[in-house]
């Protein structure tokens, strides 16, 4: 069993946050001090190929080609495993098929460990034939939530059918490359057991990094005011489910309209059955940054965040890639309809995000060049942040933050299993660099030990 590390109460956080307005001691302004070295902050050469990445010659991102050459760069890593960790692929893949596919499939599928990727496709196709033909299907959960516009298919049958099979095998693949046959780790690209939001919350506080005040404790069946309550301020309120994802589960409650006091909240939480046996932390509604700052395009409200990719590298905790989830359609960024990488060194929008998924290689990108302050020191407490973390396996983190006029705030972090495939399998130097980084000399233990 993997190293267990034991969160604190949910009802009485050690550290909350700060709210909205203050500039407390939690929040230090940036300063020229803060930028100094900041090539140290990041991994290269991975951050540069993920920078500067470019669809294969004389074709487009997700075409026929593209998605070929992604999943065969996974069909590729996945033997290159096999070749030279046979026993702890076969271990991971045990722990991975018995979790994803159950206790009697699971073992099955192992068995054919040869040649699983071909048996991986040929389920997803059969996943693909009854969601053609079968009116009562179930609601595939990449697609079940606000985050779906990161997992929708390339418009050509083909290329989507490429697409299924990629994603399958990358994330497979990937999770191995980062977390070897840990099984803790392997459960997080499942469910969140360790790695809550109040996990990621002491993390940021540990390393004085600014997030939002936590007014409120949901333990499942009854509300705890935490801080200085759910009373306080005039902010709206923010509930998020611990273990969640992808925004599933997220409310929005406005203050004077859904509720006045702690038993307002607590009599909505208890209504939903989905809070229902859950935890959930209540926080403030943080504002994003005003006009003065624009990270939207026209049309669109200042909604977005920040996605900062921090790994573990040789050289220490780094950062991977920074990118900015914008043109949000409500409050959250979940809903963004564009995406775009930042140039940390510069501060500034770089390119759009267009290899990230099919959906964002068609958007309008209006922000190339858009300056934005604090990035440099919101990456430098992210790679505190993740320092500060004790889990041999989690190799990479995914920190979600929003530009604010007081600086960045964080919202949490998140195991970055299904965010680093994407970077993983973008080009053979990547892909390349990454058995480099986590499978060179002396493979994960180099890097954990370090």
């Amino acid at each position: 069993m993997g190293h267990v590390k034991k969160t604190r109460d949910v009802a009485h956080p050690i550290l909350n946050g700060e709210h909205s307005g203050s500039t407390g001691p939690l929040y230090k302004k940036a300063d020229k001090s803060s930028y100094i070295d900041v090539k140290s902050l990041l991994a290269e050469p991975l951050y540069s190929k993920c920078l500067h990445a470019q669809p294969p010659a004389g074709s487009a991102w997700f075409s026929i080609e593209d998605t070929a050459r992604r999943t065969a760069r996974a069909v590729r890593l996945f033997y290159h495993f096999l070749w030279t960790e046979p026993a702890s692929l076969c271990h991971f893949a045990f722990g991975w098929n018995t979790l994803w596919y159950g206790r009697v499939v699971g073992p099955l599928l192992t068995l054919w460990l040869p040649a699983l990727p071909l048996v991986l496709c040929a389920i997803e196709m059969c996943k693909r034939a009854n969601e053609a033909f079968n009116p009562f299907k179930a609601t595939d959960w990449k697609l079940a939530g606000p985050g779906r516009v990161f997992f929708v298919r390339p418009d050509t049958l083909l290329a989507s059918l490429l697409w299924d099979c990629y994603l399958v095998l990358s994330v497979f693949a990937a999770s191995f490359l980062q977390f070897g046959a840990d099984r803790e780790g392997l459960m997080h690209t499942w469910y969140d057991s360790v790695c809550t939001k109040e996990y990621w919350c002491d993390l940021l506080d540990q390393v004085g990094a600014r997030r939002p005040l936590q007014l409120g404790a949901w333990d499942g069946g009854a509300l705890h005011d935490t801080g200085p309550g759910i009373g306080f301020g005039r902010a709206d309120l923010v509930c998020k489910i611990s273990d969640s994802y992808l925004g599933i589960g997220d409310k929005v409650l406005k203050r004077g309209v859904d509720f006045t006091c702690t038993s307002d909240v607590e009599a909505v939480l208890k209504a939903d059955p989905e809070y229902a046996g859950k935890r959930a932390i209540l926080t403030e509604l943080i504002r994003p940054a005003g006009e003065q700052l624009k990270v939207s395009s026209e049309g669109y409200g200042q909604v977005h965040s920040l996605d900062i990719i921090t790994m573990r590298t040789r050289e220490g905790v780094r950062v991977l890639t920074v990118l900015l989830w914008t043109d949000c359609e409500n409050w959250s960024s979940h809903s963004c309809q564009a995406g775009y990488l930042v140039d940390v060194e510069k501060e500034e929008v770089a390119a759009p995000t267009a290899w990230y998924s099919p959906y964002f290689a068609k958007q309008a990108s209006t922000l190339v060049g858009t300056k934005l302050p604090g990035v440099q020191l919101a990456c430098q407490k992210a790679v505190a942040a993740h320092s500060k973390s004790d889990l041999p396996w989690l190799t990479t983190v995914g920190w979600d933050g929003m530009l604010t006029d007081d600086g960045v705030i964080f919202f949490e972090g998140n195991v970055a299993a299904y965010r680093t495939p994407r970077r993983v399998h973008l080009s053979d130097e990547c892909t390349a660099a990454f058995l480099a980084q986590l499978r060179g000399e002396g493979g994960l233990a180099a890097i954990v030990n370090k």
